[in-house]
């Protein structure tokens, strides 16, 4: 019978532990409802309630809010897209009036994560508007907000909208990747195999 190379066996789980550790990653996708938020009317300001439960050994590692296809009816300097991160809104998609009155509905209610204007407007251009959170700086207060746990008729977190203008668009996507946090100060499976294989030598001199 053929012998087996401790070494090369090793190796092998090592390299098998490796895969099932980085396979932990998860992608989700969310609409709202309507998916265009009704075409982003200057007449209405939005609540869009997400509930999203993160075990307590995840984080959520990337994050975008996407606007597919959006463009202004018409060029305006005053035109604004406010958006903003919110902890437990109510769940699901609500509309209210507004008339495009009073600015920004969601002032001082939650982090900004944008206030865009289309620069040139008119037409539709096949423009995606995405707000990246890593880049913006709010992994941590997304990851904060979605680890809170949400009240009866209450979400997790979601989004404060508020179009003051009319923003056509093909669609809103929320998409986040959530992994396993790395363990602290504990070496991984992997490690402690490859480890082991460098002290194969000191067991076979004993």
């Amino acid at each position: 019978m053929k012998k087996i190379d401790m070494r090369t066996l090793l190796c092998a789980i090592a390299m098998g532990l490796s895969a099932v550790t980085s396979a932990n990653a998860g992608l989700t996708v969310f609409h709202p409802t309507p998916n265009d938020l009704s075409e982003l009317s200057h007449a209405e300001y939005f609540t869009w309630g997400i509930n999203f439960t993160l075990a307590s050994d995840e984080e959520i590692t990337i994050a975008a809010l996407t606007f597919n296809n959006i463009w202004d009816w018409t060029e305006e300097s005053t035109d604004h897209l406010f958006v903003h991160l919110l902890d437990n809104p109510k769940a699901g998609t609500i509309s209210y009036i507004d008339n495009q009155g009073g600015g920004d509905n969601f002032a001082g209610k939650g982090p900004l994560v944008g206030d865009w204007s289309d620069p040139l407007g008119g037409k539709p251009r096949n423009f995606n508007l995405v707000f990246d959170f890593s880049s913006l700086g709010l992994l941590d207060t997304l990851n904060n907000f979605a680890a809170t746990t949400s009240r009866k008729g209450k979400a997790n977190f979601g989004f404060g909208i508020d179009p003051d203008c009319h923003y056509y668009n093909d669609g809103v996507t929320f998409t986040i990747t959530a992994e396993t946090k790395p363990a602290t100060n504990v070496p991984e499976p992997a490690t402690i195999v490859i480890l082991a294989i460098g002290g194969l030598p000191l067991c076979r001199k004993r």
